[in-house]
């Protein structure tokens, strides 16, 4: 992938799209495969080489974008700031081939033999969410090519890096017990797990809910309206108070300890 450049924006349907890097155009993605199955793309294609663009897609977005792409007014002007990962998919396989490497065949690899092996557990033990069905199906090989499927390829570096993360956490998450009692004052240090910020909250005005980890593994949960903390990437010093015990909402197995009052120390 030839970064030499920034991006810069063409005119596209009336409106500026984003062109990546100034050399790659995926403004006709979408139309070059309408229906693989109905036999009217001339492509066709495996699902390896699916999963190895997606690999690919995921570098130019760096996190997943929807169908819809995404946008954002710049200069006063309306434009299309990403196209969705599908999108370059369709593109890196039809215009850009020569952007697949060794490296991204390797990915893609492990990814495919990731969730062979994950995939035979979680089908035993009854626990696919809706979109590990979708990814079922993709494995299947009776699946035969179809747009939903390019879409389902295109989620699964991020799905696949998703779930090695939460491995990770999970096994990081090794406390038996919370981080102190009801209503103690705490003073701990903090890595950042997730931040979401919410515009209108039950706590009053605006702020971000967080997720976090102690270095010493106990998984922590708190709002703040404290940018600084909400947008760390590094480690942060805190004092806290214990509010509540409880777990992880997606894990019931992890004790989970709601903070309040939290302030950098």
């Amino acid at each position: 992938m030839d970064t030499s450049k920034n991006h810069s924006y063409i005119e596209f349907n009336d409106t500026k799209v984003l062109k990546y890097f100034d050399k790659y155009d995926f403004t006709k993605s979408a139309e070059t495969i309408i229906d693989v199955k109905q036999n009217n793309s001339p492509y066709s294609f495996t699902k390896e080489e699916l999963l190895i663009a997606s690999v690919v897609a995921t570098k130019f977005n760096k996190t997943y974008v929807k169908s819809a792409g995404e946008y954002d007014i710049i200069n006063g002007d309306f434009m299309k700031t990403a196209f969705s990962n599908k999108d370059i998919l369709i593109g890196v396989l039809t215009k850009y081939p020569e952007l697949i490497t060794e490296e991204d065949r390797k990915e893609a690899g492990i990814i495919m033999k990731y969730l062979e092996d994950e995939f035979s557990f979680k089908i035993l033990a009854d626990t696919l969410t809706d979109f590990e069905t979708s990814i079922t199906k993709f494995l299947s090989p009776e699946t035969e090519m179809n747009n939903s499927v390019f879409g389902i390829a295109a989620f699964i570096p991020t799905y696949y890096n998703n779930s090695v993360k939460n491995e990770v956490l999970r096994d990081r998450s090794t406390n038996d017990g919370h981080l102190g009692r009801i209503g103690e004052k705490v003073n701990t240090e903090i890595e950042i797990l997730t931040s979401k910020y919410l515009a209108d909250t039950q706590y009053g005005g605006s702020g971000y809910m967080i997720n976090a980890i102690t270095t010493d593994n106990h998984r922590v949960t708190f709002f703040t309206s404290n940018e600084d903390i909400a947008n760390s990437k590094k480690n942060i010093k805190v004092s806290c108070k214990i509010k509540a015990l409880g777990t992880a909402w997606n894990d019931e197995n992890i004790n989970e300890t709601k903070i309040n009052y939290v302030r950098i120390s």
